[in-house]
């Protein structure tokens, strides 16, 4: 799954060597404006055809919050 979540966040940030864990603090990515922020999180709920509420947005910090939320919604 973090292959997916990082060919994402690739195709946001124009940014082809990232390598995500599960720790990576998801403000401490380089090239994720607020926008990019959008974008990533429109990409993943097309990515795992998903729909992700603001209010879960909101409680993302890290990398493992978001598989969390894709496992528990998928």
């Amino acid at each position: 799954m973090i292959e997916r979540i990082e060919k994402v966040f690739s195709e946001v940030t124009g940014n082809q060597n990232i390598e995500l864990t599960p720790k990576t603090k998801l403000n401490k990515l380089p090239g994720l404006s607020s926008l990019g922020i959008i974008q990533l999180i429109c990409g993943l709920e097309d990515e795992f055809d998903i729909e992700i509420p603001n209010s879960a947005v909101k409680k993302f910090k890290t990398v493992k919050d978001v598989i969390s939320f894709i496992e528990k919604n998928k």
